[in-house]
C-alpha cells in the first residue's frame, strides 16, 4: 500500500479517545448511580451519603481542571495521562473493599484526581494538536466514547450486579478498563505529530490562510476584558447549565427509574440516554468545522 493511501494517524488518536473514554469516563458520569441502591442497601447509608462520593470527583474537576491542563499541554503528556489511567484502575477497585462512606469518599478523592490526567482534558489536548483540519469532526468523534460506553455498559452492568453483587462488580468494571484503556495510552497515544514525525492534519491550508489577507486579522480584545463580555457570560451560562442538566439528570433518574420500574428498565434508559448524545456531539462537531 503506498504512504498516499495510508490513514492519517491522528485517527488512531481518535479511535483510541473512543475507547478510553467509553470504559472510564461513564464510570463517573453515565452509570456512577447504577451503584447507589446495592451500596446504600448492604451498607445501611442513605442515598445522599452515597451521592458525596460524586460530588467528590466532580469538585476535583473544578478546583484542579486549569492546573491539571497546564502540567499537560507543558509536561509529558503521554507519561501523566497512562499513569493516571493505571491509578485510576487500581484505585477503583478499592470501592469492592468499602465498609464505611468514608471509604468511598477517600476513593473518589484519588479518583477524581487521577480521572482529569486520564480522560477528557488530555484527549482533547492531543485530538486538537493532531487536527487543524476537522478538529469538530475529531473531537466530537472522540467524545462521543462517552454515549457508546454509557449504551454497551449500562445492561452489562445491570446484569453483573444482579448475578454477582456490587462489590464484584466495580472489580469487573476496573478490569474491563484497565484491559481496554491503558493498552491504548501505552502504544496508540502520541501528544503531537510531531512525536511522530508527522504534521497535523491540514497544516498546509491553515498556513495558506495565515498567510494571506485574513492571517493578518489580529483579535484586540484581551483575555481580562473579554470575561465581562456576553459570549464570555453566555459561554460559563452554558457550561453551567449543560452540567446541571446532564449531571443531574444521570445522577438521579438510574436510581429513581429502578426504584419504580426495576434494574432492567433503568438499564434500557441509560443506554437511549447515551445513544442520543452521541448524535448530538456529532452534529455539533460538523457544526464547528463549517
Amino acid at each position: 500500500m503506498g504512504k498516499a493511501n495510508k490513514i492519517f494517524y491522528g485517527w488512531w488518536i481518535v479511535i483510541g479517545s473512543i475507547l478510553v473514554i467509553a470504559t472510564i469516563v461513564p464510570s463517573v458520569m453515565a452509570l456512577a448511580n447504577k451503584f447507589l441502591i446495592p451500596v446504600t442497601t448492604d451498607m445501611g447509608i442513605k442515598r445522599s451519603t452515597f451521592s458525596i462520593g460524586n460530588a467528590i470527583i466532580q469538585a476535583m474537576g473544578i478546583i484542579l481542571s486549569p492546573l491539571v491542563t497546564k502540567k499537560l499541554a507543558t509536561g509529558n503528556l503521554k507519561k501523566i495521562q497512562s499513569s493516571s489511567v493505571l491509578i485510576y484502575c487500581l484505585v477503583y477497585t478499592t470501592y469492592s473493599l468499602a465498609k464505611k462512606p468514608i471509604h468511598l469518599y477517600i476513593t473518589s478523592f484519588v479518583l477524581g484526581i487521577a480521572f482529569l490526567c486520564a480522560t477528557i482534558i488530555p484527549i482533547s489536548i492531543m485530538i486538537t494538536n493532531w487536527f487543524d483540519e476537522k478538529r469538530g469532526l475529531a473531537m466530537s468523534l472522540g467524545l462521543s466514547g462517552v454515549g457508546i460506553g454509557g449504551f454497551i455498559l449500562s445492561p452489562l452492568l445491570t446484569i453483573w450486579l444482579d448475578r454477582y453483587g456490587w462489590r464484584k462488580t466495580y472489580l469487573i468494571y476496573a478490569v474491563i478498563m484497565l484491559v481496554i484503556s491503558l493498552p491504548v495510552s501505552l502504544f496508540i497515544f502520541e501528544k503531537s505529530p510531531e512525536e511522530k514525525g508527522l504534521k497535523a492534519l491540514g497544516t498546509e491550508a491553515v498556513n495558506k490562510l495565515e498567510n494571506g489577507p485574513i492571517g493578518d486579522f489580529e483579535f484586540s480584545i484581551s483575555i481580562n476584558k473579554s470575561f465581562t463580555k456576553p459570549f464570555f457570560i453566555l459561554l460559563v451560562l452554558g457550561m453551567i447549565i449543560n452540567g446541571l442538566i446532564n449531571t443531574g439528570a444521570l445522577g438521579q433518574f438510574p436510581p429513581a427509574l429502578e426504584g419504580l420500574h426495576g434494574s432492567t428498565v433503568a438499564a434500557t434508559i441509560i443506554s437511549l440516554y447515551s445513544i442520543v448524545g452521541i448524535f448530538g456531539k456529532l452534529i455539533l462537531g460538523w457544526i464547528n468545522d463549517k
